[in-house]
């Protein structure tokens, strides 16, 4: 009898690695490939990675990426800040690249599954594909994973959804496995840089006005892309009290700047809305928000239709430094049913 195939994304750390193990012990075909993406990031994950996948006995394969991902997630990145708004990479980079371009290679090599070391869980219904939080709610990565569609969603395997990062360790170190031991990057092609010289190198940024609340000038920034909604550090201002960025005002090249008060909201606007189940959910208590992957969910009022894909999501209580360009995700209790782009 055929085993069935399986590509698992690989980069040498201890998640991927522990996920082509258990795949591996559950009988599965598995191809551990790792994917070229930008300079020389991946270099070192896919000398890892193939000292893991010798480990295990599989095949290990080197895809080249870098054009679909410089034009789909790095301009993204640079255009995002470039318009004002603080950009999300790894939401595009799993929706485009991880789940979309490698997918697609999982079909040239007769793959029925994509699998990768992602911390969440995916469940088969009679209603279909439903993605939900992992157990391990410090490790927990569903947030970035509400761009998925039913299609992806069939084909995707989370072998780390329902264990712990400790556990993930252990077995590791059981089966000797030549990982290294440090985390990824968020933001990989970075490479542990600062993202504000690394878009110095590419946008040729203008300087302009800090201003007050009520348009008087305090200061000067050196490029609206070099800062963030809820900024306060660097931002060359002598005041008595903490002053926040509070706003981006693009068309006038100003910085806005105020109060931490200021930064409260008790609405957005969302836009590019994704269902995970391809329509608005039948239900419309209980639901929940997160605004930044290391935020806590916050409880919803309401969320309302605004527009094609766009929606207004009130939340029970103000929360804090909403940014436009950043995700925010809908969950109900641990499923995530969709999200969209603050755009406001």
């Amino acid at each position: 009898m055929t085993r069935p195939r399986v590509l698992a994304a690989m980069s040498g750390g201890v998640d991927s690695s522990v996920a082509a193990l258990l795949l591996k012990n559950a009988g599965f075909e598995v191809i551990g490939v790792t994917m070229r993406l930008f300079g020389t990031a991946q270099l070192k994950a896919a000398e890892q990675a193939a000292a893991v996948t010798a480990s295990l006995g599989i095949e290990h394969l080197i895809v080249d990426l870098s054009a679909e991902f410089e034009s789909s997630v790095v301009d993204y990145f640079c255009e995002e800040y470039r318009s004002g708004a603080t950009p999300n990479p790894c939401v595009v980079c799993n929706r485009l690249i991880k789940f979309g371009a490698l997918l697609k290679i999982a079909d040239e090599l007769d793959a029925t599954h994509l699998a990768t070391g992602h911390y969440a869980r995916v469940e088969s219904t009679a209603s279909g594909y439903r993605l939900f939080k992992a157990r391990d709610t410090l490790k927990d990565q569903s947030y970035f994973l509400y761009g998925l569609d039913q299609g992806q969603l069939s084909r995707v395997l989370f072998p780390l959804g329902g264990m712990t990062k400790t556990e993930a360790r252990r077995l590791s170190e059981e089966a000797s496995l030549p990982v290294f031991s440090g985390e990824s990057q968020d933001i990989c092609f970075l490479e542990g840089g600062d993202y504000r010289s690394f878009l110095e190198g590419r946008i040729d940024f203008i300087s302009g006005d800090i201003v007050d609340g009520e348009g008087k000038i305090i200061g000067r920034h050196r490029g609206l892309g070099l800062y963030t909604i809820g900024q306060r550090q660097g931002l060359g201002i002598a005041s008595n009290v903490p002053l926040y960025v509070t706003a981006i005002d693009t068309e006038g090249n100003r910085l806005i700047v105020g109060g931490e008060t200021e930064l409260l909201r008790s609405s957005v606007r969302i836009d590019n809305l994704n269902w995970i189940g391809g329509a608005w959910p039948a239900y419309s208590t209980g639901l929940s928000a997160r605004i930044r992957y290391r935020m806590p969910d916050a409880p919803l009022i309401s969320i309302e239709a605004d527009g094609e894909n766009a929606a207004i999501i009130t939340f029970t209580a103000p929360v804090r430094a909403v940014t436009p360009g950043q995700s925010a995700a809908i969950y109900r209790c641990d499923e995530v049913l969709g999200g969209g782009i603050i755009t406001g």
